[in-house]
């Protein structure tokens, strides 16, 4: 059961120590290298699951580990990181291919963000036979099939007397194994599983099946669950539409970018950028969708909550969640009829 690992390629020595640190909190194991030689090596001696890299390095060049990068592994994610705007190196690398460009200074959430939407796309499990009850009612639950536990997700294992936080590391149908901090035996045999998935939170109970306790941590051999009770849901359920948006933040040239929409909630939007805005900034956002439910259009105002990068047809894009005021009645009820046509109409 391998490490999910990340290479870290700069040369700023307190700039890679909270990225280290900041990706270690998600469970990944990080190797970092100041140079283009260093890097090079590491790439040569390990495969890793994520490289995060610099343009420019004391001595050496990031395009130069770039290239070899993908000589070696053609299909290992990587997120550039510079202080420049578009210049012909960052074309070069463009042209290499590279999966998401983040400019310096840049939000370590961003980051993160980013690392975990190109982990969850390059690390999909297999799916299992778990059957995942949403409990709408309790008379009535509603029964769908497939899995919800990702490789690499964090969750909780939770008993009685403690809480433990734990990392996925394996699964397959029958079995999961998971990564925690060592604890001292006894050690329970019933456990509760617990997790935030893109939606709800999630729950299931499990039973131990191996613990191998090493030097500081612990792994785990867990059973699969037959039933994963969904215990919380998103409070507004985001609805994909396809139309544009115009995106003015605050702090900047009172001028208004255009942006693709992605999806709509009764107080979110979705939209993607060309340029990265700040977490927390003021917004305000101006919509236009076609849907079947006519044309949804509105004002409102906003607060910048997510993003993540990433590269789209060789260029740099952003995908950005936006927090906003409730939409208006209107535009509530079009959405409410879209979810009901899509829902009864699929």
């Amino acid at each position: 059961m391998p490490d999910i690992g990340v290479l870290l390629v700069e040369d700023e020595r307190l700039l890679d120590r909270v990225v280290a640190d900041a990706l270690r909190t998600l469970g990944l194991s990080c190797d970092a290298a100041q140079s283009e030689d260093e890097a090079i090596r590491r790439l040569q001696e390990r495969h890793y699951d994520l490289m995060i890299l610099d343009l420019r390095l004391q001595g050496g060049s990031g395009i130069t580990v770039l290239q070899q990068a993908r000589r070696l592994y053609p299909d290992l994610p990587v997120v550039l990181v510079t202080a420049y705007a578009i210049t012909d190196e960052v074309q070069a690398a463009l042209a290499w291919g590279i999966d998401a460009l983040l400019y310096k200074p840049f939000d370590i959430d961003t980051l993160l963000a980013t690392v975990r939407a190109l982990l969850h796309r390059r690390l999909r499990p297999v799916p299992t036979h778990a059957v995942v009850r949403l409990e709408s009612s309790p008379a009535a639950p509603v029964v769908r099939r497939g899995g919800v536990l990702e490789v690499g997700e964090l969750a909780t294992l939770k008993s009685e007397a403690c809480a433990l936080v734990c990392r996925v590391r394996q699964l397959d149908e029958g079995w999961l194994s998971v990564e925690t901090e060592r604890v001292e035996p006894p050690v329970r045999n019933h456990w509760q599983m617990e997790w935030t998935g893109d939606d709800a939170l999630y729950q299931f109970s499990t039973r131990v099946i191996e613990y191998l306790p090493q030097d500081y941590v612990a792994l785990w051999l867990l059973r699969q669950p037959t039933v994963i009770r969904r215990i919380q849901r998103r409070r507004y359920p985001r609805v994909p539409v396809s139309g544009r948006a115009f995106v003015s933040l605050t702090g900047r040239l009172q001028r208004a970018t255009e942006a693709n929409l992605i999806d709509l909630s009764e107080a979110g939007a979705c939209v993607v950028l060309l340029e990265p805005p700040l977490r927390g900034a003021q917004a305000h956002l101006e919509v236009h969708a076609e849907t079947e439910a006519g044309t949804i259009t509105f004002q409102r105002e906003g607060v910048v909550r997510s993003i993540v990068a990433f590269v789209e047809g060789g260029q740099p894009r952003y995908r950005v969640g936006l927090q906003l005021e409730r939409l208006p009645a209107r535009a509530l009820k079009q959405l409410r009829q879209l979810r009901r046509e899509r829902l009864i109409h699929p």
